[in-house]
């Protein structure tokens, strides 16, 4: 007679035989297990070089053992009472095949928890089997879901708390996915908290997607935690995560999961390569950054106390020293104040270098914000302002320490990019200025492989519109298009820039030229339809003001609109320099401003800047 007992997981209705006797079962499922459960390796990587920060751990063969899903795995073990069993077998699996990878030290293992294991687990077990490994717990992040309420219990906070003790982090998975991410976030402050796929998908194209991703990341910095943007598979999403600051990336446009450690490399390169496509920030940070940077040489964890008196000794200038684990990541600061204490006392020296006191320089480091050497300035004032009597900033590249920045360095930095910006860009529109924009198109000419498009806008009658209004009422037209640029063309892969007056400049790489030309006239029309709003309600409705010409002669000049040359420089083309584009460009312009549309459109070029032109005449309507 087959007895059955019946419980419910995730919605799933879970039948066990009880009949066997349980030891038997056990031993069934785990050897079933090991025959057929496996691990394959997702990098983690840094979002603007593609160096590998760790590797997530995903189970595999799932199916194989008879389950739908990994829910399902786990529910069954949870209702048997072996859940801890087959979480010891898994810590091990998974341990020992991330082992595999070359250098495997220098990056973290990402693994998943089983929540309900939560209440009552404790590390002892888990540190017994690094110890076998001769690995330190740094190298483990506990994955938390927020689909599961780990809130509830004080147990669970126990748990955690203890794990952080012995040195394993913690990120928060999904988050954004389940019911308690908020109150997971403020009462269990993790190391790393990875934003869920959807918000991902499509964010390039979805202004409320970008807004909760950048909001998150903001969050999420003030409170010292790095974001990794879950499932990225796309250029544009990206660019996106990039621009809404998030530190990590991991997805199938960098790699699938694996489950031949041979595919796995330490860099993924093409991260940089697209970064470095992406001229929207063509002048990064890095350089002034690097030049502003103190290298302090720093101390391991495994550094004798002794090293650490003889350092301060060494280096009278510096009154920190950065402390960085086995893998050179960062720990935090050692300040000197703080062993003042030890030193002047008659007993305190040779009592801290007495073996039997067992203090590591772990327990004299102090907490210290981390950030990226690729981050923005603006990024690293903003983690340092969230951080309360903060010595500075440790600078890190690929998560391992380069320098230190100090405060007064951090303030000279600072200066130093508001006078560089303000060179840089229109002071009308803050939009990047000639220098960025000359920049951009060296750049796309020297870009070969790529389908480019650059856009030159440049208003119709402005003129008479702001000699009839003034100068006042002329700004705001040209502000409430430069905000119409940033709109509808600056949360992608377009760059745009303002050249001066009434002309603006766009481009964009690597887009399909139906879009390309679809988005350029949305931006016409839009304004062409905007602009009547500045004008008198009687010359609106006429149609036309009365003002005089470039020749001085008093005339009906038509309402004021925007035309654009549309260029399209395919690989192979040639145009030698940018004077020789800017001729064709010019060429177009005025072709454009004679159009019933006021759109060129070029494509089939050659090297001495002649082109054939396709002119759309149809009539433009904003997108509704």
């Amino acid at each position: 007679m087959r007895l059955c007992a019946t419980d419910q997981f995730d919605g799933k209705k879970i039948d066990v035989d009880l009949s066997a006797p349980i030891h038997s079962i056990a031993d069934d499922f785990i050897s079933r297990a090991r025959e057929s459960l496996t691990y394959a390796l997702q990098p983690v990587v840094n979002i603007h070089t593609g160096g590998v920060y760790g590797y997530e751990a995903l189970l595999r063969g799932v199916m194989a053992m008879g389950f739908a899903d990994i829910n399902s795995l786990f529910a069954k073990a949870w209702i048997l009472g072996f859940s801890a069993d087959l979480d010891a077998f898994l810590r091990e699996l998974a341990v020992s095949h991330f082992l595999q990878l070359p250098n495997a030290g220098r990056y973290r293992l990402f693994f998943n928890l089983d929540p309900r294991l939560l209440e009552t687990e404790r590390p002892d077990k888990t540190l017994e089997l690094l110890r076998r490994y001769d690995l330190h717990p740094e190298l483990i992040c506990f994955e938390l879901s927020e689909c599961a309420d780990l809130t509830s219990s004080p147990d669970v906070a126990k748990t955690i708390a203890a794990y952080r003790r012995a040195g394993f982090q913690f990120a928060i998975d999904d988050f954004g996915s389940g019911y308690a991410g908020l109150r997971l976030l403020y009462e269990h402050p993790p190391e790393l908290l990875k934003i869920d796929r959807f918000f991902i998908s499509g964010m390039a194209d979805d202004h409320r997607k970008r807004l909760f991703v950048s909001n998150t990341v903001q969050l999420a910095h003030v409170m010292g935690i790095h974001v990794i943007a879950e499932g990225v598979e796309t250029e544009p999403e990206l660019l996106a995560c990039r621009e809404a600051g998030c530190d990590l990336v991991q997805g199938y446009l960098i790699a699938y999961p694996q489950l031949n450690i041979e595919a796995l490399r330490s860099n993924y390169d093409q991260i940089s390569h697209i970064n470095k496509r992406d001229r929207r920030e063509l002048r990064s940070d890095f350089a002034l950054i690097g030049e502003r940077l103190e290298r302090i040489p720093p101390l391991s964890a495994d550094s004798s106390v002794q090293k650490m008196f003889d350092a301060f000794r060494r280096y009278k200038a510096h009154t920190i020293i950065p402390l960085l684990d086995r893998a050179d990541r960062p720990i935090g600061l050692i300040h000197e104040a703080d062993i003042k204490e030890y030193i002047y006392s008659i007993y305190g020296r040779d009592l801290i270098l007495n073996p039997a006191f067992a203090r590591s320089l772990s327990d004299f480091a102090r907490p210290c914000p981390v950030v990226d050497i690729h981050s923005s300035v603006e990024r690293l004032l903003e983690t340092f302002s969230a951080n309360v009597n903060s010595a500075g900033l440790i600078i890190t590249q690929d998560a391992h320490y380069v320098g230190f920045m100090s405060t007064t360095a951090l303030l000279q930095l600072i200066e130093q990019k508001n006078l560089a910006v303000a060179r840089d860009q229109n002071p009308l529109t803050k939009l990047p200025g000639n220098i960025p924009i000359h920049d951009y198109v060296l750049h796309i000419i020297e870009e070969k492989n790529q389908i480019r498009h650059l856009a030159y806008f440049d208003f119709d009658h402005f003129k008479a519109f702001n000699d009839h209004y003034g100068f006042r009422l002329g700004d705001r037209a040209i502000l409430m298009f430069a905000e119409l640029l940033k709109k509808e063309l600056g949360s992608g892969a377009w760059f745009i820039g303002h050249i001066g007056g009434d002309d603006f400049f766009a481009g964009i790489e690597n887009m399909a030229t139906a879009q390309v030309l679809r988005q350029i006239q949305h931006v016409l029309a839009k304004f062409s339809d905007d602009v009547q709003s500045l004008y008198d309600p009687e010359d609106r409705q006429r149609g036309y003001i009365r003002a005089r010409d470039r020749a001085g002669e008093e005339r009906e000049m038509p309402l004021m609109r925007c035309s654009a040359a549309l260029i399209e420089i395919r690989p192979g083309d040639h145009y030698g320099c940018v004077d020789a584009l800017g001729r064709v460009i010019a060429g177009l312009k005025h072709q454009a401003k004679t159009s019933e549309s006021g759109l060129v459109f070029s494509h089939d070029s050659d090297a001495r800047g002649s082109a054939q032109t396709i002119v759309n005449d149809a009539p433009l309507q904003p997108d509704t």
